[in-house]
């Protein structure tokens, strides 16, 4: 059975998700017109184009009135926000300024004549929470980032509703990948450890829940055709995480038993002021997703494993 093609606007395009999102959506035969800041890199702007999309130039003030550029389409994800790296989580005028260009994206996809608005939301909107969480559970943020997701969604969900447009609210938990930025846990583990470097962490003894990126963006995908194809879909919120949450120390300890080193793991020596702990429900997702993953972690990892062995040899 065929399924329905669509035209999905797509900003952060060359984000790390937004990559692997444009390149799922074309590969399953949708059209894609990839927004991307003018700043953005040659490279991954490039890469965009090779794959298929269309690709328009705009800076996130400039979302209201992308409909000049694409008069029509029918699913406008917005991937794209700025401070999300630790120096911008707690600058409460940047995160407000998110918000404003969010709504002012929203009105732009209803002038596009779009049914679906998807917005990026964030595990970051429920602060410190110790047990499973659910997509029903208690929002308490204790970042400027997080209390402006949580904002976003809150404002389109009311928004949408008075536009008649379904609104679909991400809360995306911690991906990973072989493109993933050099600084983050696993990507520092795997070079550090390939080294035979020592490892300071912190006690690692929360739960934790690493997705692909590539399986992210294959729920994502699978989460708009839900919400295309239900009648009663409105406005909902999904989480987008792995169904298997283990103590990250497990996870640590893996990637030394793949990299077969010798590092030494200074637990404890990192005091994080803010201890998260990662459990999602995945039972509301797997209701209409499946499978939920189609790449295991080991294997991931040993592809970083390798990518970074044959980046060091070359």
């Amino acid at each position: 059975m065929n399924h329905p093609q669509y035209k999905y606007v797509v900003t952060g395009a060359t984000s790390f998700l937004g990559l692997s999102l444009v390149a799922c959506l074309l590969q399953a035969g949708h059209s894609v017109v990839a927004v991307c800041r003018p700043a953005s890199s040659a490279g991954k702007v490039e890469q965009l184009v090779r794959a298929g999309a269309q690709v328009v130039l705009a800076d996130m003030s400039e979302y209201g009135s992308l409909y000049r550029d694409v008069p029509q389409a029918d699913v406008f994800v917005n991937l794209a926000w700025q401070g999300t790296g630790h120096d911008g989580r707690d600058d409460k005028e940047v995160q407000k300024a998110n918000v404003v260009c969010s709504i002012a994206a929203l009105f732009g996809a209803d002038k596009m004549g779009c049914s679906l608005f998807v917005e990026a939301g964030s595990q970051a909107e429920y602060g410190t929470v110790l047990t499973t969480v659910s997509e029903q559970s208690a929002c308490n943020p204790f970042s400027e980032y997080g209390k402006a997701k949580l904002q976003v969604k809150e404002e389109l969900f009311s928004l949408s509703r008075q536009l008649g447009m379904k609104y679909l609210h991400l809360r995306i938990f911690s991906l990973f990948g072989e493109a993933d930025h050099p600084w983050t846990l696993i990507m520092t583990c795997v070079g550090k450890m390939l080294a035979g470097q020592p490892v300071d962490l912190s006690d690692c003894t929360q739960q934790w829940n690493f997705l692909y990126v590539g399986d992210a963006a294959w729920q994502v995908m699978a989460l708009c055709s839900h919400a295309l194809a239900s009648s009663s879909f409105g406005q909902e919120v999904y989480h987008v995480a792995s169904p298997e949450s283990r103590p990250l120390r497990e996870f640590v300890e893996r990637i030394r038993q793949l990299t077969a080193s010798a590092s030494v793991l200074n637990f404890g020596a990192v005091k994080p002021r803010h201890v998260v702990s990662l459990q999602p429900s995945m039972a509301k997702t797997a209701a209409v997703v499946s499978p939920l993953c189609r790449h295991t972690f080991d294997e991931v990892v040993q592809r970083i494993i390798t990518q970074q062995r044959k980046h060091h040899t070359d």
